[in-house]
């Protein structure tokens, strides 16, 4: 009878043993589990109309990109995607892959994202430009305008000729409106300014750019604003050409140009004097809301109020050719700016489209 006792009270043990076993290991995997979960990779990527090595606008977002990597610690990739269909594809893959957040850095990349969006409603999709918002889709607008506004002070107030030129990639709003900002602050300073428009249709032709500054130089333009991508390039070799022409040293004429976007003076450090640039901090801005879980559909727009976001550059190299009222001007006109007592001549995009 005592044997009969002993055993069973071992093998109730051994029940009890392995019990406690099976829950304490069911708990760990439990724990494992949403570790997992709680420090799943951040994953970022980025979709660009064109190559990174444009110093422009596709090679300011790759700078953004690798803030995030670095800022939040993200796992990223990129695709240069030139077509809606190349573009609508990549947008699939990357949520596909489970990609948290996807930017689509343009303005055509709207249609794209809403045609994606729909089918991966845990994937954010962020177009650079534009005013479309979704349930998942938002834009965030860079507006280079008021840093833009203060480059046609500078070449307002500098002119010799009262003739201004502006190069865009294409038509677009986006482009429009950083001109726009130019030619009314150049306008602010100088009612007798004449500001030329002209765009290349694309933003990859360097030639065509060179082509059609040079056309506005002979016209008698002294100050240019490329915002053409890649196809700016043929603007600040135009200037430079000109500037060792016996034409520049007969007329006494120097023409000057500014980067959009990107700080352009080490592409141009004779002829950049000043730019209009987009920070790598304000693509980790928009990262960190959707990283941190406060992402709301809408449109975030950064410029130069947004922890200065975008701002102004000058080119070392060329500053102290700009006269020292011309420098108390812009700083007085930027002061402005950030108190919100100046408002910059720009499109309104804060209309948003919906599906």
């Amino acid at each position: 009878m005592i044997q009969i006792f002993y055993k069973l009270r071992n093998n109730v043990a051994i029940y009890v043993l392995c019990l406690c076993l099976w829950a304490i290991g069911f708990m760990l995997i439990g724990n494992v589990s949403l570790d997992a979960k709680d420090h799943e990779k951040f994953k970022v990527a980025l979709l660009l109309p064109g190559s990174i090595s444009d110093a422009g606008w596709n090679a300011l977002a790759y700078e953004g990109l690798k803030a995030i990597e670095k800022q939040l610690g993200a796992e990223i990739s990129h695709a240069e995607t030139r077509t809606p269909t190349d573009q609508e594809e990549q947008f699939r893959s990357y949520a596909l892959d489970g990609y948290h957040m996807v930017f689509g850095h343009g303005y055509e990349f709207q249609d794209p994202a809403k045609a994606v969006a729909p089918d991966f409603p845990e994937t954010i999709f962020i177009t650079s430009s534009g005013g479309t918002v979704t349930d998942n889709i938002s834009a965030a607008n860079f507006r280079v305008e008021q840093p833009a506004y203060l480059l046609g002070m500078i070449a307002g107030m500098m002119t010799q000729t009262n003739k201004l030129g502006v190069m865009g990639g294409q038509n677009i709003p986006s482009v429009n409106s950083t001109f726009m900002a130019f030619e009314g602050g150049a306008k602010s300073v100088n009612p007798d300014v004449e500001v030329s428009w002209v765009y290349v249709g694309n933003w990859e032709d360097i030639g065509k750019g060179k082509e059609l500054a040079l056309a506005q130089i002979n016209e008698g333009v002294d100050f240019i604003f490329p915002n053409a991508d890649a196809a700016g390039l043929g603007a600040y070799e135009a200037a430079e050409i000109f500037n060792k022409s016996e034409t520049a040293q007969k007329e006494n004429r120097m023409v000057y140009t500014f980067g959009a976007n990107r700080d352009k003076s080490d592409i141009s450090p004779t002829t950049v004097i000043a730019n209009a640039v987009i920070t790598p901090n304000a693509f980790v801005q928009i990262a960190e809301v959707v990283k941190n879980g406060s992402f709301k559909p809408q449109i975030y727009t950064f410029n130069m109020v947004t922890d200065e976001a975008i701002t102004l550059t000058y080119n070392p190299a060329l500053k102290d050719k700009i006269p020292a009222d011309v420098q108390k001007a812009v700083e007085a006109a930027k002061a402005k700016i950030l108190a919100g007592e100046l408002k910059v001549p720009q499109i309104d995009f804060s209309e948003k489209e919906g599906d």
